[in-house]
C-alpha cells in the first residue's frame, strides 16, 4: 500500500493542530500564556538549558526569549542563573513551583483527553493506541528539521 505523504500531511497537520487548540479552550491556564507553556514544557522535558538554547528550540529571538523568562521568574515558575562553565551565559531552570503547576496542568489535560476517548468507540481507541508511537516518532522527525 502506498501512502502519499503530502496528502496524509495535508490532513494530519490540521487535526493535530485542532485537537491541540481544543485542549487547550477546555483545560484554560491563568498562570501562564501559550508561549510560556511552551517554554515550561520545554524546561520540563530538557532540563535546565542556556537562554541561547531555550530561544533555538522555541524558535523565537533572544530578545523575545529574554522578556518570555523575566515572565516566568516573575511568577515564580522559573529562575536564571550564571551558567558555571561560562559566566557571560545564563541557565534557565524551572522551580518546585513551576513543576507543580506544570504537572496539575498536564493531568488537567490529560484527564480531559480520558473523558473524550470515554466518549470513542472500541474500534477508534485501538486505532489512536496503534498510532501513539507512530505519532512520538512523528514528533521526533518534526523537532529534527
Amino acid at each position: 500500500m502506498s501512502i502519499d505523504n503530502a496528502k496524509l500531511a495535508s490532513e494530519l497537520r490540521p487535526t493535530l493542530t485542532r485537537l491541540y487548540l481544543s485542549l487547550r479552550r477546555h483545560t484554560p491556564i491563568t498562570e501562564y500564556t501559550a508561549a510560556q507553556a511552551s517554554a515550561l514544557a520545554t524546561l520540563f522535558d530538557h532540563g535546565p538549558m542556556r537562554m541561547g538554547e531555550l530561544a533555538e528550540r522555541e524558535s523565537i529571538r533572544m530578545p523575545t526569549a529574554t522578556s518570555l523568562v523575566d515572565g516566568l521568574i516573575k511568577s515564580d515558575l522559573a529562575t536564571r542563573h550564571a551558567d558555571p562553565t561560562d559566566r557571560r551565559a545564563v541557565v534557565i531552570e524551572l522551580t518546585e513551583h513551576g513543576r507543580v503547576v506544570l504537572r496539575r496542568v498536564r493531568a488537567e489535560r490529560d484527564d480531559a483527553v480520558t473523558a473524550a476517548l470515554a466518549g470513542l468507540s472500541d474500534e477508534h481507541r485501538a486505532a489512536l493506541a496503534a498510532a501513539t508511537e507512530a505519532l512520538k516518532e512523528l514528533h521526533k522527525q518534526v523537532e529534527n528539521l
